[in-house]
């Protein structure tokens, strides 16, 4: 690493809070007992001791992967909206049930009526813990101040912050008074457009699932048969598929049409001589089926394409409007 790669580290690296902002106490922390390590082969548990450092640091390597977005993360744009994430309030208006997961790579991810959501550590709330564990690594800094970010999005007003403890998201000792001047300070030192800052991921708020594993599927960075085969690597992939209701009322409806029209052809080819207004409401009925088929084919088409087509045009104008208010701040 060169003198300027080193200015940037000792720069960017630091905790996002003062000593004094800390809303948990060093003594009060509580590591989990056990983890996994990174590697796909070592399935066994190990123990995880907060005074030995390789333990903690192999923990962390694990708790803040973001390693499937490697190759993704500068095609994001294409399927997410650049900014915050909107309230835990607001996803439960949007009557999305709120699902712990601790893959990070999972957070914030939705599914039909689902949202993925990783609960943020105490640790994350200590200064001393920043110090001695995350900030003296940049790619375990990025993913955690990236998590920071995204809970001073969900959690903005009181409600939030009694969803989040229902849902079992943050400390339940914690006060919402503490955490908005928490919230405050650490607001100014997170710039998500900063990539020595915060992970890129962070950039975007909600990512649709299958939309990411699409993506993952296809990316020009990672074009490879496992990834084609495999999409994103989480088995809930496969358990909401998109528009998958719409699906099941097209496929009821296509045996309904299918049972009318053998009815139809049934009455016909058993007599000899057809009634002429049989034959004509058969002919009608046909017409019907046709037409409805291709506007069902057109919609379940058209629709994802159109939305897809509108997230990008969305992303590439906010993209534009953010470069442009950056060139405006550096230029005055």
């Amino acid at each position: 690493m060169d003198n300027s790669e080193n200015k940037i580290a000792s720069r960017a690296h630091k905790p996002p809070f003062p000593p004094t902002a800390s809303l948990i106490a060093r003594e009060d922390l509580v590591l989990p007992a056990a983890f996994n390590d990174l590697h796909p082969l070592v399935r066994e548990l190990q123990p995880l001791r907060l005074e030995h450092r390789n333990e903690v640091h192999r923990f962390l390597s694990a708790f803040f992967d973001l390693s499937r977005f490697d190759a993704i993360r500068k095609i994001l744009w294409l399927i997410a909206v650049n900014g915050a994430p909107r309230s835990l309030y607001y996803q439960k208006f949007l009557r999305r049930e709120i699902v712990i997961a601790e893959e990070l790579d999972l957070h914030l991810v939705w599914a039909k009526s689902r949202i993925f959501v990783k609960p943020l550590p105490d640790f994350l709330l200590n200064y001393e813990f920043w110090e001695s564990h995350i900030s003296s690594e940049p790619r375990l800094h990025r993913a955690a101040c990236g998590l920071l970010y995204s809970y001073c999005g969900l959690i903005r007003f009181g409600h939030d912050f009694q969803v989040a403890q229902e849902c079992r998201l943050i400390n339940a000792n914690l006060d919402y008074r503490a955490w908005t001047e928490f919230a405050r300070t650490v607001l100014p030192n997170l710039n998500p457009h900063d990539p020595n800052t915060m992970d890129t991921r962070f950039q975007y708020g909600e990512l649709r699932l299958h939309r990411l594993d699409t993506i993952y599927r296809y990316s020009p960075y990672k074009l490879s048969v496992s990834s084609i085969l495999q999409g994103f690597p989480h088995a809930v992939a496969e358990s909401y598929v998109p528009y998958m209701d719409q699906y099941n009322n097209a496929v009821s409806a296509f045996g309904v049409i299918v049972i009318v029209l053998s009815a139809f052809n049934v009455s016909m080819s058993a007599r000899k001589s057809p009634d002429p207004s049989l034959q004509q409401a058969a002919y009608g009925f046909a017409l019907f089926a046709m037409i409805l088929c291709a506007a069902l084919i057109a919609v379940f088409i058209v629709v994802p394409l159109l939305s897809s087509l509108a997230t990008i045009i969305g992303s590439r104008k906010r993209l534009a409007k953010v470069r442009e208010d950056e060139e405006l701040s550096h230029s005055a």
